[in-house]
């Protein structure tokens, strides 16, 4: 079970169209990030109620992640609006837990929907009303425990519950760390001091035309040469936290993520890339005359080991290939434009 901690209270206190819309965000986030590990059988309200038959370890590491994905969103959410109405100025109170535990079920349908049935989900519900401190964390059963090795199950703290079920053998993780580290996160941009790869590259018009093209999905596509673009919105529908899944063929896709976004003068962007993981660029665009932007881009990524110098050749040699091919495009895209606003 996902639930979103403090949300009567925030529905209660806050206009019912922005709360609504800002709960159907942060569900859609927390979804995206379970897409492929956790399967959602029902969506009850601010909950999710979720299935998988990997038991393992690597379920606290998937919650771990969609903590920090929600906190994320709500931090880009209070940063990206301008509306000063209760609901998106106090987004921040809002909190994540999670109950996991390992049982039976079996599915049955009302009305063309699935429901889940049995003793082990009518528990799992009663988790969410439990005793345990705060209202951000993970509580685990017993026997969702014993799957996982002594070295996370110690950081676990002992939190006997008892329902009219009986005494349920419970233990929670406290998230707020979490919380903490990721709301204390720096803005998100690479400094062309360390960048691996910097570059400048000059543009027929405005700042504000030449970022259109960065930043329009249809524009993007063109520039890119690829099949399609699918674009989600970020926070709020703003470019913050906004995604960009480039499809260059079947089971083939590229996602730039919006890290943190200044238009028409800065953007910051992260890549999963080959040969060395994640990049993340930053492009800088300012006004050189009245019909001329230059745009300077900072690019960054880390390699450790051996092999480091040779993956670092091999990945600015692409980046750089790729970065002037998109260049050229771009500038020609604009050249046109111009030509045809004539």
């Amino acid at each position: 079970m996902a639930d979103i901690s403090g949300y009567t209270a925030f529905v209660a206190g806050t206009e019912a169209e922005h709360s609504q819309e800002i709960l159907a965000e942060l569900m859609e986030a927390i979804s995206r990030s379970f897409g492929g590990k956790l399967t959602i059988e029902q969506v009850e309200g601010d909950a999710l109620c979720c299935t998988t038959e990997r038991t393992g370890v690597e379920v606290t590491d998937w919650l771990r992640e969609t903590f920090r994905v929600f906190h994320r969103r709500l931090r880009d959410i209070r940063s990206a609006t301008t509306c000063p109405c209760r609901a998106c100025a106090t987004v921040q109170d809002l909190g994540l837990k999670f109950v996991v535990h390992r049982g039976t079920f079996s599915r049955y349908e009302v009305a063309g929907r699935v429901q889940l049935h049995g003793n082990d989900v009518n528990l799992a519900h009663r988790l969410l009303k439990n005793t345990v401190p705060g209202h951000e964390y993970l509580l685990a059963t017993a026997p969702a425990l014993a799957a996982w090795p002594e070295s996370v199950r110690a950081e676990f703290i002992a939190a006997p519950q008892r329902y009219d079920l009986g005494e349920v053998d419970a233990s929670y993780l406290d998230l707020r760390p979490i919380h903490d580290a990721v709301w204390s996160e720096k803005p998100p941009t690479v400094d062309p001091e360390t960048a691996k790869i910097r570059s400048t590259a000059r543009f027929p018009g405005t700042p504000e035309q030449v970022f259109k093209h960065f930043t329009d999905p249809k524009l993007r596509q063109i520039w890119m040469g690829v099949p399609r673009v699918d674009f989600h919105p970020g926070a709020r529908g703003s470019l913050v936290g906004a995604e960009y899944h480039c499809i260059h063929g079947e089971n083939q896709k590229t996602v730039f993520k919006v890290l943190g976004c200044k238009a028409p003068t800065e953007i910051t962007m992260q890549i999963e890339f080959p040969f060395v993981g994640t990049v993340w660029r930053t492009d800088r665009a300012a006004a050189e005359g009245p019909s001329t932007t230059r745009v300077d881009t900072a690019i960054s990524w880390k390699t450790t080991g051996i092999k480091a110098p040779v993956l670092d050749f091999m990945a600015t040699r692409m980046l750089r290939r790729y970065g002037a091919l998109y260049d050229k495009r771009v500038a020609e895209m604009l050249q046109e434009s111009a030509r045809a606003s004539v």
